[in-house]
């Protein structure tokens, strides 16, 4: 079961968002060209200001939905509602909370976006409707993640598809007739509003054992909530500097502009890990359940399959730094032109700390199912005060390079907690494994970039020569893999559920065409 519905995720979320990430690009280069050039750098710097405000969410979504896959395994229904109910009424009071932040903070944007000849009232107008699409999720979202945590996610994707087209033709739209902010961000939050009403009306009918049941702030102490929260907070405000400080601190020290050019090549990894994101998402569910499968753990399935999501966290992790290594300036010349390219550095270390992220991501995954968020706080927060520090002290002499250099650094500090609690708790003695893995990975990293890089630049210009380029960066990376992992146990057990995946791939075309 976990096989096929990991399977059917795949083919919605990979058909949905290539469609969606085509339209985004469409969307931002008119959005960027057709829009006063100050209005995206504002955009983006006021949704990393929300982003901030985040944080009080304390991380009730990642603790329900930990304790949330333990019940699925138990099927316990009543737990599972009570959860379902916990969660509900900790984002409508979360909702509330970023709403009264978001009205102090306002006396204080003058503080924060800075340079000459600034429109306050376009200012003022993009930061009520960045208020008003962040609170109103924080009221509608809730019921998605039980399809998350049953692996039903394609069910949401399938309605948000729909629903996100819609938004896209309709800023293409105003884009090109009627650039007007207020439209161009407003249909977003239409549509976004109906996704989740949407949702709200399918869930009645997917999930009727779940009910609405009655709970109290004592239901969060007896479930353990409050006592994971306790230690969860400094996870998710440490991640919350770490993942929205950029943006901030290039707006205080180089202005609006910079982050509009920032935020170019934020929107295309954007796209990217959107669709990435989804992919691992399938298997996160499947890694939940699989976690608390008795039966796994007694017969070392349980450690065959992390070591296979870690060699697959590798492959797809590389495969996307080459590719944005090799591929993202002159994808940019063609799609934005010379003047909106920032320097091959940023680029670099943009692309590293990308293979960071996609190449820890499963274990980031181990690591949320487990719990103990007190274990690897302190990385969290070393992570966060770094980055920042960080930000500001090399920003001067090496520019937007030491912005990403910082970030760089605390990725990897990121990384290092996490490891440790998944191999003290799920992976005993295998410390030393990991830490050889991860070094013949990064040498095979290299390896791979230096023949792509050297073989892109053979090729000519224009789109026919970024085909061509992109053909090479799905080649020759991969082949290098391939011929360094292909051999292994973890690539054996890979080729099995390959295989597997064939199967049901073939049973469900062939049910489709009953």
């Amino acid at each position: 079961m976990r096989t096929s519905r990991t399977i059917v995720n795949l083919l919605y979320t990979l058909g949905s968002s290539l469609v969606l990430m085509l339209l985004g690009l469409v969307t931002r280069s008119l959005f960027v060209t057709n829009f006063d050039a100050f209005i995206p750098g504002y955009s983006d710097t006021i949704a990393s200001l929300f982003t901030f405000f985040s944080v009080a969410e304390f991380g009730v979504g990642s603790v329900i939905s930990y304790r949330l896959y333990e019940q699925i395994a138990a099927r316990d229904v009543e737990q599972i509602s009570r959860y379902m109910a916990l969660y509900k009424w900790a984002y409508r009071v979360i909702g509330l909370v970023i709403g009264a932040m978001a009205v102090v903070c306002v006396f204080f944007l003058p503080l924060l976006v800075v340079g000459e000849d600034i429109d306050w009232t376009t200012v003022y107008l993009i930061y009520a409707l960045q208020a008003l699409s962040t609170l109103s999720s924080y009221f509608l979202v809730t019921r998605r993640l039980l399809y998350t945590c049953t692996q039903q996610g394609y069910i949401c994707t399938r309605i948000d598809l729909f629903y996100n087209i819609a938004t896209s033709l309709a800023r293409i739209a105003i884009a090109l007739l009627w650039p007007n902010y207020l439209l161009y961000f407003g249909v977003t939050i239409l549509f976004n509003t109906l996704a989740n009403l949407t949702v709200a009306l399918r869930y009645r009918k997917d999930f009727p054992e779940v009910h609405e049941a009655k709970v109290s702030l004592r239901d969060f102490k007896e479930l353990g909530v409050f006592h994971d929260l306790r230690y969860y907070l400094v996870h998710r405000l440490s991640n919350t500097i770490y993942g929205s400080s950029d943006n901030l601190v290039i707006t205080r020290m180089r202005g609006a502009e910079t982050v509009t050019l920032t935020g170019n090549y934020s929107t295309v990894s954007t796209s990217v890990t959107n669709v990435c994101n989804k992919i691992m998402d399938s298997f996160a569910a499947a890694i939940g359940s699989i976690v608390y499968d008795k039966d796994a753990a007694a017969s070392g399935h349980d450690r065959a399959v992390f070591w296979s999501m870690d060699l697959f966290s590798y492959l797809f992790g590389s495969f996307v730094a080459v590719a944005y290594a090799c591929l993202f300036q002159p994808f940019i010349t063609l799609w934005m032109g010379d003047r909106w390219l920032l320097p091959m550095g940023y680029v670099l270390l943009f692309s590293f700390n990308e293979y960071i992220g996609w190449n820890h991501r499963m274990v980031g995954s181990y690591r949320a199912v487990l719990g103990r968020f007190e274990e690897d706080q302190w990385y969290m927060v070393a992570a966060a005060v770094l980055n920042l520090v960080l930000s500001f002290a090399l920003i001067l002499p090496l520019g937007l390079a030491g912005v990403i250099a910082a970030t760089v650094v605390a990725h990897l500090i990121m990384w290092t907690g996490r490891a440790r609690v998944v191999i003290r708790h799920y992976l005993p003695g295998c410390g030393w494994r990991y830490l050889g893995i991860q070094i013949a990975h990064l040498a095979t990293l290299g390896l791979g970039y230096g023949l792509t890089r050297a073989a892109c630049a053979a090729m000519p210009g224009g789109w026919l020569g970024l085909i061509a380029q992109g053909g090479l960066v799905c080649l020759i990376p991969n082949g290098v893999n391939l011929a360094a992992y292909g051999w292994t146990s973890d690539a054996a057990y890979l080729r099995e559920r390959a295989k597997t995946a064939l199967h049901k791939l073939r049973a469900l075309r062939k049910g489709g065409q009953g």
